[in-house]
């Protein structure tokens, strides 16, 4: 819509009296009028919010004006001038976030510059009147998933979808109601340290600390000095840096607290006795170092009820093929492995990456105030055709990364309306790993001279796609599928509409959980 300028325009003389909620955005998003019915739903005044931006960090559950504001960010095609809608989780007065549809018709000059945003709340059931976003749709997936995971788990902050996901919402729960023992093992970087605190926070003993400590990093005489504050024999004049012996052992810490072993399978085997006498389920621990004797034993109190210190352990190892090797001992493998959750690596959640790349951008979008709303279809391609074998640790640091670099690349730069105009990552934003990693498998070859008609590039593209997909997945289409995005028969359509080989399917449908894919709690 273009108003004259120099015309004075004024929103709220226009919809003030409005009975709909209706808001107005300037060009840098931040709000600059709400009407009384805005307020009125919202149960926040005007004087609260105006001047917040409408970040695309992504709403939480608070009711704050930053997290109000956050839920009515516009989606990239309004910004780039075209009328357009989406679902938001919007903060309502005197109740949960609920779903809202948000409306937004820009307004520009005669000389096309943008004067701001009209945004308007509708209940979500109603008709849409303007264009959906498809720039925000995974945007909208996330919440709709943190909202699901709350509502069936009470836990919103491990994200994911699916059966297997599931259950180990399930298995957390079930880990956090006990005080038994837990082993989390995955490669480095699934994320285990989020759900041993995940797991300390779901249980009686969330009040107290959960205190690290590294069993690979550190000596093997300063880790029993942590733990039990006790040297061996002969070690009291060896000059050693760390608690004295009649210091504070983390074994003796208060009642309640928890301790999270890391990289559990660096313990050394003198340890590792001292460890499993210490977790025995409501005992003491004995130090073997400190010979037999008649009574109970003495030591700090260890185990499952809400007394002594719990273990949560986690090794990126085969904890079993230690045990199998001799690395571990065997009383040590019982007491700590009680629970045992396995963590899937990324690259077997391909169906969760999408999502978890938007989780990560909205977390960096709020450490900075950036206004990344989400990924063009290349950056998301490049991103899915990478092996990620940081896992979830690598997936933040290159999001993070790309967040900047959309920073530094829109300042500036004028408004595009291409591929839903400047608020999505595009490719060039990505570090040059996964931008040469995409370009190496995905890109389709130089142009030839002259017009090539589209239907023949487009199917020399989609034919290139599904070959290294295949490539990727060695043969497995099930996981092919996955990598592309798309259900296992459409790919099976399109592989023989190619004439594509059709070569044996090394997953014949079972395959993922034979590969223990599924995460299990282990007794």
């Amino acid at each position: 819509m273009a108003v004259t300028r120099g015309s004075a325009f004024r929103p709220e003389q226009l919809w003030q009296q409005a009975r709909e909620p209706m808001f107005w955005l300037d060009p840098a998003l931040r709000i600059v009028w709400v009407n009384r019915a805005w307020e009125a739903l919202t149960g926040q005044s005007a004087e609260a919010v105006i001047g917040r931006t409408c970040g695309a960090h992504g709403p939480d559950r608070g009711g704050d004006p930053i997290e109000l504001a956050a839920s009515l960010s516009p989606p990239p095609e309004a910004l780039a001038g075209a009328p357009a809608g989406t679902t938001a989780l919007v903060p309502i007065a005197g109740g949960e976030p609920t779903w809202r549809r948000l409306e937004f018709w820009p307004f520009r000059d005669q000389q096309g510059a943008t004067l701001g945003l009209l945004g308007q709340v509708r209940p979500a059931e109603e008709a849409a009147s303007v264009p959906e976003s498809r720039a925000h749709a995974l945007r909208v997936r996330l919440m709709e998933l943190r909202e699901r995971l709350h509502r069936d788990h009470g836990i919103d902050s491990l994200i994911g979808s699916g059966p297997a996901h599931d259950r180990l919402m399930e298995q957390v729960k079930v880990a956090g109601a006990s005080d038994a023992p837990v082993l989390l093992v995955g490669e480095p970087g699934t994320g285990k340290r989020l759900v041993a605190r995940v797991i300390h926070g779901l249980g009686q003993r969330r009040h107290r600390p959960l205190v690290p400590i590294d069993c690979e990093a550190l000596p093997a005489d300063v880790l029993e000095r942590e733990l039990f504050a006790s040297p061996r024999p002969g070690a009291a004049d060896d000059g050693a840096d760390g608690p004295p012996a009649d210091g504070p052992a983390r074994l003796a810490m208060p009642e309640g607290s928890a301790l999270l072993l890391g990289d559990i399978l660096a313990t050394p085997r003198d340890l590792q006795a001292r460890l499993a006498a210490a977790i025995q389920p409501g005992g003491r621990a004995r130090d073997p170092l400190a010979g037999a004797h008649d009574g109970p034993a003495e030591g700090p109190e260890v185990g499952r009820g809400p007394r002594g210190v719990r273990v949560i352990a986690t090794t990126a190892g085969d904890f079993e093929e230690a045990s199998r090797r001799g690395l571990i001992r065997p009383d040590f493998s019982c007491a700590v492995s009680v629970l045992v959750l396995r963590l899937p690596p990324l690259r077997e959640r391909a169906h969760d990456l999408p999502v978890l790349a938007q989780h990560f951008l909205e977390r960096a979008n709020r450490r900075t105030g950036g206004l990344a709303s989400g990924f063009t279809a290349r950056a998301m391609a490049a991103l899915r055709a990478y092996d990620w074998p940081g896992n979830l640790r690598e997936l933040d640091r290159v999001v993070a990364a790309a967040e900047r670099r959309f920073g530094e690349r829109q300042e500036g730069a004028p408004a595009s309306a291409a591929d839903g105009g400047p608020a999505l990552v595009d490719v060039a934003d990505l570090p040059a790993s996964i931008r040469g990693h995409l370009a190496g498998s995905y890109l389709p070859p130089a142009a030839p001279r002259g017009i090539q008609p589209l239907d023949e590039l487009l199917t020399e593209i989609e034919r290139r796609l599904i070959e290294s997909a295949l490539s990727k997945a060695r043969q497995n289409k099930s996981r092919a599928a996955e990598i592309l995005g798309i259900s296992r028969p459409r790919l099976y359509r399109r592989i023989k509409e190619l004439n594509l080989p059709d070569a044996d399917d090394a997953d014949p449908g079972v395959g993922e959980k034979a590969e223990g894919r599924e995460v299990k709690i282990e007794k």
